[in-house]
């Protein structure tokens, strides 16, 4: 009997902290800290917040927001054997580029006389400055010329205020471009070119990189990026007022490569994220602080564009290939939901940077389909479609790079 006794306590002996590992690494997985929510997201089901899509709630967070995957019409292309369904039409299977695609008309006269602004270097090959122009692409308008480096322009609906990102006020001797200090700023288009007019005025103040701001229709929200010089790699999203005042994160794990853009009306924020190891797109609902996971594809989106009611979203996907290639990159929508996703371009040409109106009846793009110099280089070029019967016209008339459109 002491034998047995004897061998039940050896057995236990051992047993314990062998359940005491297991309950550690239980407690680990269940319990993180805010900002470091690693792993692949498992459904969790539970209740989904009121006002969202039925759906499932992911076990990761967004910003300290429950995730929905929404279940409803994910038609369009969505998985790898959607995709490899439309790559085998004629125009992706061809040896050379298609000679016609999407054929366009060079915009002439003003029409829907759209406020674009750009990022372009049409006045300073070296260097970057913000530009606004109309559909037709003649006499843009300069709105910056210092020696900095400028970028994500992004105006009200009344063109009264351009917001902008600037290493103005950075260290000039500062030689690596992934620690500037770029702050935020805006234009009073109201004061531009008269006696009053100043200058850009700043509005944040801090010893991190901002990027990627976007603004709502009337300028009293926005959103932008913000990354710490330690942590580069690991920004967070935050929205704030018009004057970029009582910022708040909405989001903050795995947002690398992210450019948010707002709703006009400021209730919703669209962007890209890895949250669930695909790059997809997501939804934060800004009144009900709750996030959805729009596209949950395996197929590779970017950089989401919103109208003024959330109502359309349109945005980049990658059918083949990385980010930075010249083909395969097409556009695609969907409904506030996720639902109903088709397809916008159709050709081998990278088309990106949408930037939607706020009815949702103009689409500005970046597109590689013009080639200014004859030299077989595809030079990136805005154009405009009417999202009616996806009609396009070419805005840009000189040959110089053009990107970040916003309207």
């Amino acid at each position: 009997m002491d034998k047995k006794n004897n061998s039940k306590q050896d057995e236990l002996f051992w047993l314990f902290p062998i359940l005491m590992i297991a309950a550690i690494l239980g407690i680990t997985l269940l319990v993180r800290p805010s900002g470091c929510n690693f792993g692949v997201p498992a459904a969790t089901g539970g209740p989904v917040p009121a006002g969202a899509p039925r759906g499932t709630v992911m076990s990761i967070v967004q910003g300290e927001s429950q995730v929905i995957i929404p279940t409803g019409d994910n038609s369009g292309v969505r998985n790898l054997d959607q995709l490899s369904e439309l790559l085998q039409d004629d125009m992706y299977t061809a040896e050379e580029r298609p000679e016609d695609p999407d054929p366009f008309t060079d915009c002439q006269v003003i029409g829907p006389a759209l406020k674009i602004v750009v990022r372009s270097f049409i006045e300073d090959e070296e260097n970057a400055d913000i530009y606004l122009l109309d559909e037709t692409g003649y006499n843009p308008v300069r709105l910056t010329d210092w020696a900095s480096t400028e970028s994500f322009p992004s105006i009200t609906s009344d063109g009264t205020r351009v917001y902008f990102i600037s290493d103005h006020d950075d260290d000039p001797n500062n030689p690596n471009p992934f620690t500037k200090n770029t702050e935020i700023y805006y234009i009073d288009m109201l004061l531009f070119g008269t006696e009053q007019y100043t200058g850009p005025v700043r509005l944040t103040y801090n010893n991190e990189t901002d990027y990627g701001v976007s603004v709502s229709a009337d300028g009293s929200s926005l959103v932008y990026m913000s990354a710490t010089k330690t942590e580069p790699d690991a920004p967070v999203m935050i929205l704030a007022n018009g004057d970029c005042e009582n910022g708040q994160v909405i989001a903050d794990t795995w947002l690398k490569n992210c450019i948010p853009k707002i709703s006009g009306d400021g209730n919703y924020v669209v962007y890209n994220s890895l949250l669930d190891m695909e790059m997809d797109i997501y939804l934060y609902d800004v009144q009900n602080d709750f996030t959805i996971n729009i596209t949950n594809s395996d197929i590779p989106e970017y950089f989401p564009a919103i109208n003024y009611d959330g109502s359309l979203i349109i945005y980049e996907k990658l059918l083949h290939g990385t980010p930075q290639a010249e083909e395969f990159i097409e556009l695609f929508a969907c409904d506030r939901y996720g639902t109903n996703e088709r397809q916008i371009t159709y050709n081998r040409y990278a088309d990106t940077f949408p930037a939607i109106s706020d009815d949702g009846n103009w689409l500005v793009f970046v597109s590689k389909r013009w080639d200014f110099t004859g030299d077989t280089y595809d030079d990136e070029t805005l154009f405009f479609m009417d999202m009616s019967d996806q009609s396009v016209w070419k805005i840009t008339k000189d040959p110089f790079y053009e990107e970040q459109p916003d309207l």
